[in-house]
């Protein structure tokens, strides 16, 4: 199965307009990004896709591989889509990696590789993690996924879920009474998504999805048109950065695992 990793990346971010360029531990973070999506194991090119000379110098610049794309185009995948044409060869699996995780780890990226090698009739495959405090869960910015016994995403929403029914997660002095082994059942959405060729074309050709427009959550487009999309667990957080003052904790956890000072 022959791989290509895109990292969709937009200079002009409304909460953190330059964000690739933001410099995360000593590197522009698009640079921590497509790092780690090259020491991946089965990922076999790895692509910025951007709208901005200013991204492409600097990616040229410590030796990767930058495709221009449409400052119109409507979201990252579009950008991951119009990359693979413009390429013009053959790929059986695309990663789409969000240039705003500098903490993701190879390990993932591999894992949603190998669910895509594992279960070929799967059309998009993701990757989640365990929440590690139950704080965390009432972060909008943290994405929850609820998946079948298949590992098939269920839902992905900004709120909580699933419910728990015996002692609501919503009163304020749920946290005595929640168990270690409650907060398991919770999976926060990493971001990451793998497409066979088909179904990324598809996917682009659809309609934004009412659900999507609610929750703010494009991958609802494609549970709302019926097509699958297979979670990946993963041990490995990554923190996407919205804002400035995500930067601190993303360069921590890259100092956790031993890759920054």
């Amino acid at each position: 199965m022959r791989t290509l990793a895109v990292l969709p990346s937009r200079f002009q971010a409304t909460r953190f307009p330059g964000k690739p360029l933001a410099p995360i531990a000593g590197k522009p973070m698009i640079q921590w990004v497509f790092e780690a999506a090259q020491r991946a194991r089965g990922v076999d090119r790895v692509v910025v896709a951007t709208d901005d000379e200013r991204i492409a110098a600097t990616v040229q610049g410590f030796g990767g591989e930058a495709i221009m794309t449409d400052p119109a185009l409507p979201s990252g995948t579009d950008r991951a889509a119009t990359a693979l044409v413009a390429l013009g060869e053959a790929f059986d699996c695309i990663l789409n990696i969000q240039g705003d995780e500098p903490a993701m780890h190879p390990d993932t990226v591999a894992a949603v590789v190998a669910l895509m090698q594992a279960q070929p009739d799967l059309p998009i495959a993701t990757a989640a993690c365990p929440f590690g405090h139950p704080d965390e869960l009432f972060n909008p910015n943290a994405v929850k996924v609820v998946v079948d016994d298949r590992h098939r995403a269920l839902y992905f929403s900004r709120s909580p879920i699933p419910y728990l029914r015996n002692g609501s997660i919503f009163e304020p002095d749920f946290r005595p009474w929640m168990q270690p082994g409650q907060l398991a059942h919770f999976r926060r959405h990493l971001g990451i998504y793998a497409y066979r060729p088909e179904a990324l074309r598809t996917f682009t050709q659809l309609a934004p999805h009412p659900l999507e427009q609610l929750e703010m959550l494009e991958q609802l487009r494609a549970l709302g048109a019926g097509m699958a999309i297979g979670v990946a667990d993963t041990p490995h957080l990554s923190l996407g950065v919205d804002v400035p003052a995500d930067v601190p904790a993303a360069e921590a956890l890259l100092r956790e695992r031993g890759l920054a000072r």
